[in-house]
């Protein structure tokens, strides 16, 4: 089943169940879609639909921190954002952890030589596309530490 048709599914269970929450959460990654598929002109294939849900749930995370710096009068709000979050995850490959990462960046140094900051984009790129599941800000803060 592919990744819109999985979407479609959860949206009528989650109307049956009167969970607003991941009708919200569906709701929104299936109007993005849309709006990538109309600029792109192409069909709705996994990928799309997984990058959609990878930036939805990092923009989300980030709102969640600014909504947590609030204190109690954003706590509600975060905790409504991390079930999205949560529940959105579940379609996403799993994260590397840090450590992970870091074996592939120094296999892609090793293998690249000698290397300076000036090349960040180059090894970065080299890095990302080694492995799925890698977060790009991880990467790049771990080959900044590496390579300086």
């Amino acid at each position: 089943m592919s990744v819109t048709d999985d979407l479609s599914t959860s949206l009528k269970e989650a109307m049956k169940a009167k969970d607003k929450t991941k009708l919200n959460a569906i709701r929104q990654i299936q109007t993005e879609i849309a709006k990538k598929k109309a600029e792109k002109g192409e069909e709705a294939t996994d990928e799309l639909a997984l990058g959609v849900i990878s930036s939805y749930v990092k923009k989300m995370t980030k709102a969640v921190e600014e909504y947590q710096s609030l204190g109690e009068r954003g706590e509600e709000m975060a905790n409504q954002i991390q079930l999205e979050i949560d529940f959105l995850s579940g379609w996403l490959p799993e994260q590397l952890s840090e450590e992970e990462v870091s074996k592939i960046i120094d296999e892609v140094l090793s293998e690249m030589g000698d290397v300076d900051i000036s090349q960040m984009g180059k090894i970065i790129g080299a890095v990302m596309a080694k492995a799925d599941g890698l977060d790009g800000s991880v990467v790049s803060k771990l080959v900044r530490e590496k390579i300086q």
